[in-house]
């Protein structure tokens, strides 16, 4: 049993792209899904009553955002909140927060109730939260000339 060798094999000298192809396309995948967590949720945009005095502030640190949009749904740093439980989630917030001064900035839609957002103010003081901030928008001709 003698065993035959072949003197002229040719070498293979193509490279296979199906690994780079799989590993291509899963990369597509997992960068389309986390796109979708980047992008701000329809019910998160609220329009700001204007206000002439209105400054323009960075968020701080010590800083819990209740949003309130035009069709009274609540969110509490951007995770959404039922009114009974409004009280509960601003004290998980701020157990969170390590901040000595702590302020909720109430981001209200110009069509949400007044009613609401006195029950956000009277939530905040429940908790202990004293300092209350109101956002508000600079008019558009005062962002044109400014």
């Amino acid at each position: 049993m003698a065993m035959q060798t072949q003197d002229n094999a040719a070498i293979i000298s193509e490279i296979n792209i199906t690994p780079l192809t799989d590993v291509m396309l899963v990369l597509l995948i997992i960068f389309m899904v986390t796109a979708t967590f980047f992008v701000a949720e329809p019910a998160m945009q609220v329009q700001l009553p204007p206000a002439v005095s209105s400054e323009l502030v960075t968020k701080g640190n010590g800083e819990i955002t209740v949003i309130v949009n035009r069709n009274g749904d609540l969110f509490v740093d951007e995770q959404p909140v039922s009114a009974e439980r409004l009280t509960e989630a601003l004290m998980d917030a701020a157990r969170k927060i390590e901040a000595d001064r702590k302020v909720v900035v109430v981001r209200g839609d110009r069509e949400a109730s007044y009613g609401q957002i006195i029950w956000i103010m009277d939530s905040a003081r429940l908790v202990g939260l004293r300092n209350v901030s109101l956002s508000t928008e600079r008019p558009e001709d005062e962002r044109a000339a400014g």
